[in-house]
């Protein structure tokens, strides 16, 4: 009899032990008023992002145990409805790509359309809320996003950006030396922006800070040579990249900037969308969409501002 009851209370423990380290997630994630039922939590390392130590949330429906990157499965909507959030340590987004498998035009980003309420971190856990604060609109779509949290942190989390150690003498000798002033680098135009040759019907959209244009070329190719000449302008590969035949995304960070590029097929070509943060877009150059053969004349062009202004309109959340 002790020994049944010795073994039952091991395992009990064992229990609540494996329970307290699987992460939990309650709540909603609607799109065009259907639930995605997040069920799934993975908490993943990744990079210090404008020397901030941060960390990416992977919400997704489906259970994301065998697959080896989840981040990537989950915007492609491999693990069906899903959300992926990049959070500083203090609680800030400063990421969010939205793929409900209700979207045809998904995935996208919201970035500054999503909270992030209660965070908390501690040497193993982390927990919060994250919400919309009610129903928003992208792209024609309807989302609504409210979803308390509580998962165990990876080794490695909010690592801090290391410093390289000074020698000595070094040192000692910067002390007795007046620090210089920083400057801070200069914003890229938008304009500078390097686009694939292809790049047809181009759209600047500078309330949302971001471009649209498509290509006659695979997704393969055009995603290929765009990130062929970001890195000749001296972007570097941020985490979540991934090329694939049908779909790609595209992470790129230069000097506080950050790109995210999603291409997807469209016919026997592709559809091409840069979410931009950090560029210069008090200039940005004139859109090159096609126009009809009247193009020339007044009422074409009034017609074509008029339809890039109420796209640009759709991307501003309810109530501003």
């Amino acid at each position: 009899m002790v020994a049944v009851l010795i073994g039952a209370s091991m395992v009990c423990v064992v229990h609540a032990q494996t329970s307290a380290d699987r992460a939990v997630v309650k709540g909603t994630f609607l799109g065009d008023g259907k639930d995605g039922k997040i069920q799934y939590l993975v908490v993943q390392t990744r990079e210090p992002f404008s020397d901030q130590a941060a960390i990416r949330l992977v919400f997704t429906e489906k259970d994301p145990s065998s697959s080896e990157k989840p981040d990537f499965d989950a915007a492609f909507k491999k693990l069906g409805s899903a959300l992926i959030l990049s959070v500083f340590r203090n609680g800030d987004i400063f990421g969010c790509e939205v793929a409900h498998t209700e979207h045809p035009k998904s995935p996208f980003s919201a970035l500054g359309e999503i909270k992030m309420k209660d965070f908390k971190v501690t040497d193993t856990h982390v927990s919060g809320q994250v919400t919309t604060g009610g129903e928003l609109d992208a792209f024609g779509q309807k989302w609504n996003v409210d979803l308390t949290f509580s998962a165990p942190l990876p080794k490695g989390a909010f690592a801090a950006a290391e410093e390289p150690a000074s020698e000595p003498k070094k040192v000692a000798k910067e002390k007795s030396m007046p620090a210089e002033p920083a400057v801070a680098a200069e914003k890229l135009p938008v304009g500078k922006l390097p686009l694939p040759s292809g790049a047809l019907d181009v759209e600047y959209k500078s309330v949302v800070e971001q471009i649209a244009f498509r290509s006659d070329a695979p997704v393969s190719t055009v995603a290929g040579e765009f990130a062929a000449k970001l890195k000749e302008q001296g972007w570097k590969d941020g985490l979540g990249s991934l090329i694939g035949k049908n779909n790609a995304i595209l992470k790129r960070e230069l000097n506080g900037a950050d790109l995210t590029i999603m291409v997807q097929p469209a016919g026997t070509g592709c559809t091409v969308k840069v979410f931009a943060q950090g560029l210069d877009w008090s200039n940005p150059p004139a859109a090159t969409a096609a126009k009809s053969a009247a193009g020339s004349d007044a009422e074409s062009i009034e017609a074509e501002a008029n339809r890039l202004i109420n796209d640009a309109l759709k991307q501003i959340p309810k109530g501003f």
